[in-house]
């Protein structure tokens, strides 16, 4: 294969512009411009706040489709916005030129990709809506795929994802705004440090585009659209917070506090009923499992290079619970080192670094046991972190006939719902 200079690479980039500019325009200049998309007008309303979703993180390349043509602009003033028909199939990947897009290079450590007529297009075969930006990282090694679209077709990808779609509309309505108030406030703490808001994957909340989408989805959008939950923060002033929700709590909810250790009056823990009428008896309760000291060693080594202090991990102890005696949770363990020195750890990390999958060791309320060369996590209760809104308990509530509102003032007692993001008109 001919190697090319960045001159020439630069050189056929405004050549393939130019003749997909004109190819384009011949291809589509007989389609209607007002053909309707078929998504409800919420989806594509001005005012709402961008997300920015990590799609692919650190990769070598990667498959993108678009029906129909694109237009694609980069970082560099001196490339033009320019519109192109690309290939089926069309692979974009890192290039020490710059970014690859279906055989062109642009010398560009960011370009966004833009589908004409509001298209879906697809990355590695998920699809999405909105728009496709691309960062090439360490002197264009890798790329980053970041998805970027409306906060209401985002959330369009993570109900269905997080809830069953077919669950009672109370139920989807707050679920709704729950995400809506998590993702808003991930954005404003985290993303001005970064060219991504959200990830795509439990680490913040489960995004899975447009296969995620139901019309019961949809409308919980557009029946909630602009509302989020605030509360009272320490200086008094009612705002946004990371509204955590879980699947399962099996009896009481948890403090914030004791789990990520931020302090909301608004989720403090309650007492639910509710979700042991709705879900499942293994998520209420459950065995255990049991995993290699020398495992369970290695992995918190791994994942926390501050232990190493320790040598080994030859001891853990409960060193504090939740005070809800319901359900109580493990809130920090104290890991022992085999030279005698200890060190402490979050019930929750320690849980998900042992179980990064958090289905097998499902909760922090779990029973710790010395089995010799293992140690076992047993008898348990609940599916995941436990704070904030119960899901299973919201289908509960719902299916007793309490509306969102009401669901959401029991789990988040005293926070109150607010229109338009939270703003006030302000953006």
């Amino acid at each position: 294969m001919k190697i090319l200079s960045q001159i020439q690479y630069r050189r056929y980039f405004f050549y393939g512009i130019g003749l997909a500019f004109i190819l384009s325009f011949w291809l589509t200049s007989c389609r209607r411009k007002d053909e309707p998309v078929n998504l409800p007008p919420i989806a594509n309303a001005k005012g709402q706040p961008l997300i920015r979703i990590l799609l692919l993180d650190d990769v070598k390349s990667f498959s993108f489709n678009c029906a129909e043509s694109v237009t694609i602009s980069a970082d560099d003033l001196s490339i033009a916005d320019a519109k192109f028909s690309l290939p089926k199939n069309c692979t974009i990947q890192s290039n020490e030129s710059g970014i690859g897009v279906g055989g062109w290079i642009c010398d560009s450590d960011l370009i966004r990709i833009v589908p004409d007529y509001n298209a879906v297009f697809s990355v590695n075969d998920s699809d999405y809506r909105g728009q496709l930006w691309i960062f090439g990282n360490s002197k264009r090694q890798t790329l980053d795929a970041v998805n970027v679209l409306g906060a209401e077709s985002y959330l369009a990808g993570v109900i269905g994802a997080e809830m069953p779609s077919y669950w009672e509309p109370a139920a989807l309505q707050a679920q709704a705004i729950v995400a809506r108030t998590y993702c808003l406030y991930i954005k404003r703490r985290f993303g001005a440090g970064r060219h991504w808001d959200l990830q795509k994957t439990a680490a913040n909340q489960v995004y899975r585009g447009v296969g995620a989408e139901t019309r019961g989805v949809w409308q919980a959008i557009i029946q909630t659209a602009g509302k989020v939950l605030t509360c009272y923060n320490s200086d008094g002033i009612a705002d946004i917070f990371p509204a955590y929700y879980s699947s399962t709590c099996a009896g009481h909810t948890e403090n914030s506090r004791n789990i990520f250790g931020d302090e909301y009056k608004c989720m403090e823990g309650v007492r639910c009923e509710y979700c042991k009428k709705t879900a499942q008896k293994k998520l209420l309760r459950w065995d255990g499992i049991y995993v290699d000291k020398a495992k369970v060693s290695d992995s918190l080594m791994q994942r926390y290079p501050q232990l190493a202090g320790l040598e080994k991990i030859a001891g853990i102890e409960i060193a504090e619970k939740s005070e809800n005696g319901q359900v109580p949770r493990i809130a920090w363990v104290k890991l022992i080192g085999s030279n005698g020195k200890s060190d402490r750890l979050r019930g929750e990390d320690f849980r998900l670094t042992i179980d990064p999958t958090g289905f097998k060791i499902k909760s922090t309320a779990f029973e710790l046991v010395d089995a010799g060369d293992k140690w076992g996590f047993v008898n348990g209760k609940g599916l995941g972190h436990g704070v904030g809104m119960c899901q299973s308990g919201a289908q509960g509530m719902a299916r007793k006939g309490n509306n969102a509102k009401e669901i959401l003032e029991y789990y988040y007692h005293g926070a109150k719902i607010a229109e338009n993001y939270g703003t006030n008109g302000k953006k």
